[in-house]
């Protein structure tokens, strides 16, 4: 009996040294804190969107720092972390996608073409929903940080400067202009086009995890690899590409 799981602990050893020898280092350290650490941080962006709180703008600001560091990387950064190693054509995105759904797409050790477009929203619509937000919080309490809103404080001090003279001038047309222009801020804060932007950019970034998430199964599926775990370690199997 102890022979026999002698035998079993050789070959499962074997099996385990095989399969070693069948990795490839893919993904970085930074491509894997990159990942996890964008996860994480949308996590509490989103949890943190109605409280009114300066940790929704600090995570904001920490992503938007994140993913200018991740495009820098894709120039200079390893090879399957460079834009140069995995972006493509649209044509060549929509024909592995139809591959995929008839269940026989090529292989690719990095990033496949509808990941890579994938990975190109991703860059794109994270700073849309950072600026965005950015912009709208500069608008309602008028305190941008470095700079960004300067100009719509200097257009609300111009108006100020404007309604303080009409005051002085004609007293009875300043004080209805005064109730009117407190209306229309209330309904600009309420309705401000960069809120609107912000939102709706948010929410479309959940529409991009849920079709990532998807591929990301049924490509694991197709060829036998758990994709999941090959983002914590940064190996995967090494077999015939694309």
């Amino acid at each position: 009996m102890k022979a026999f799981t002698d035998v079993q602990d050789i070959t499962k050893w074997r099996i385990r040294l095989m399969n070693d020898r069948n990795q490839i280092q893919v993904w970085d350290l930074f491509v894997r804190f990159f990942h996890w650490s964008l996860v994480l941080l949308f996590l509490v962006a989103y949890a943190t969107g109605d409280d009114d709180s300066s940790l929704h703008r600090y995570v904001g600001y920490a992503v938007l720092g994140l993913v200018a560091v991740r495009i820098v990387w894709g120039v200079v950064g390893s090879k399957y972390a460079r834009f140069s190693e995995f972006l493509c054509s649209p044509g060549k995105a929509l024909n592995y996608v139809k591959d995929l759904v008839a269940g026989k797409p090529a292989y690719y050790t990095g990033h496949n073409p509808a990941a890579a477009w994938m990975i190109l929203f991703f860059l794109i619509g994270i700073p849309v929903v950072c600026l965005s937000g950015y912009a709208a919080y500069a608008v309602k309490d008028m305190r941008p940080v470095q700079g960004f809103g300067t100009g719509l404080l200097s257009i609300g001090n111009a108006y100020a400067d404007e309604e303080e003279k009409a005051h002085h001038e004609y007293p009875k047309k300043s004080r209805h202009a005064e109730r009117d222009g407190e209306h229309e801020a209330a309904d600009e804060e309420g309705d401000s086009i960069w809120s609107d932007i912000h939102e709706i950019s948010a929410q479309g970034m959940w529409l991009f995890i849920f079709l990532h998430i998807l591929g990301v199964t049924v490509s694991s599926k197709i060829h036998d690899e758990n994709l999941l775990r090959g983002m914590v370690t940064g190996k995967k199997a090494l077999k015939s590409c694309a």
